[in-house]
């Protein structure tokens, strides 16, 4: 088989280097940071969908049997042991995220997962489950019709025909809040700032944002302080001390504290998915002065199918037979030199002009990596 058709593709391939300038960005504060004790709380649930095509669990899981039966005794139908054959019924989990200042009476997104063996849960409807959260208490209640966003088709025979995945859905606004959770009291005497990626420079310029977005209110002192990489703490204090002209009520300081724009920092990265081939690369990552070099063998092993006629009047039978073969091709190794002060952008190109694929490349940032040339993180997912 000639090679010219991979030769194509390895020519065609362009290196997907995304280049950021992170650490040089001016971002809001409320994008990468989050005021701390007002953190979303995950709940979650047991819980029975109805009305499925006979898609529900069979025989063998056996609590699906148990709450059904559990159920209607609460409802105050008894059945006699053994009785109980349901297919329009799955066990499911649901899982929900309360988000802050959710009040009682307000409705979020859940997710409906199997946990048994049922064939889909297309067209199935989620009766009254509980939902609880780590600590086991219950803040709310889910229910209502699923939406898989796909179906699964079987006849029986051998056709089968399936679009997404059936065994998972969603029910858009399908849990209502009934007890609200304790979040951290905005009494402007404990509130900080807790930055997503933590990092001891971009803590000192949001603190210094803050500062100068108030430093009129404030008179000399602080408003805001780092405390660590990844905690800032605001004195609302000495906001709410000021005279009654410029006074600034605690809902109002946080939104002009969450719009201030501030100068970002983080540490250099290359992050690779060796599955994909994907490579992502910060804009600030250096390269010493290195060589490259790229070559490999390739071998192709080709089948080639002979066929064999018998003899004229014999009582032989035509035959195929295998006819392997074996083709090697070396390519010319080619060295590239990369300056010091080479970037992301300088080294895209020059592998870019090696011909080299993007899982080779990611075998030649490690070989960087090892000769203490790359100088930045390499993070291998």
């Amino acid at each position: 088989m000639k090679t010219d058709y991979f030769k194509g593709k390895i020519s065609s391939l362009v290196l997907a280097l995304s280049i950021f300038t992170w650490s040089q960005q001016i971002v809001r504060i409320k994008d990468v940071a989050s005021i701390t004790g007002l953190e979303d709380v995950q709940l979650y649930g047991y819980g029975l969908v109805v009305g499925l095509g006979g898609t529900g669990d069979r025989t063998q899981t056996v609590f699906t049997e148990q709450t059904i039966g559990n159920m209607l005794k609460n409802m105050g139908i008894e059945l006699p042991e053994g009785h109980l054959r349901v297919r329009n019924v799955a066990a499911v989990m649901v899982t929900g995220t309360l988000a802050p200042f959710k009040r009682k009476g307000t409705r979020f997104d859940i997710t409906v997962s199997s946990m048994g063996d049922a064939a889909s849960l297309e067209g199935g409807t989620l009766i009254l489950t509980p939902l609880q959260g780590p600590e086991g208490v219950v803040y709310a209640s889910a229910q209502g019709p699923l939406a898989t966003g796909g179906y699964d088709i079987r006849d029986r025979g051998l056709t089968h025909i399936k679009k997404n995945h059936v065994l998972v859905g969603r029910i858009p606004g399908g849990a209502i809040v009934q007890k609200e959770f304790l979040f951290n009291v905005l009494d402007g005497r404990d509130i900080s700032l807790s930055l997503n990626n933590p990092d001891f420079t971009s803590a000192l310029s949001l603190a210094d944002a803050v500062n100068r977005e108030f430093e009129k209110n404030a008179a000399t002192q602080f408003v805001a302080r780092a405390l660590d990489a990844a905690t800032v703490s605001l004195d609302y204090r000495l906001i709410a001390r000021d005279s009654l002209k410029n006074y600034i009520d605690l809902v109002s300081f946080i939104s002009r504290v969450e719009n201030c724009m501030f100068t970002v920092s983080s540490q250099a990265r290359v992050v690779v998915n060796e599955r994909t081939g994907t490579i992502v690369a910060g804009g600030e990552v250096r390269i010493s002065q290195v060589a490259v070099s790229h070559g490999g063998v390739k071998v192709e092993v080709v089948n080639l199918p002979e066929v064999v006629q018998p003899q004229p009047f014999s009582l032989g039978r035509t035959e195929t037979i295998p006819n392997p073969e074996m083709v090697v091709e070396e390519k010319d190794a080619e060295m590239v030199v990369l300056d010091g002060t080479t970037t992301v952008s300088d080294l895209a190109h020059a592998l870019n002009s090696l011909g080299v694929a993007s899982r080779d490349v990611i075998a030649i940032l490690q070989a960087i990596k090892e000769a203490g040339a790359l100088h930045a993180n390499l993070i291998i997912m």
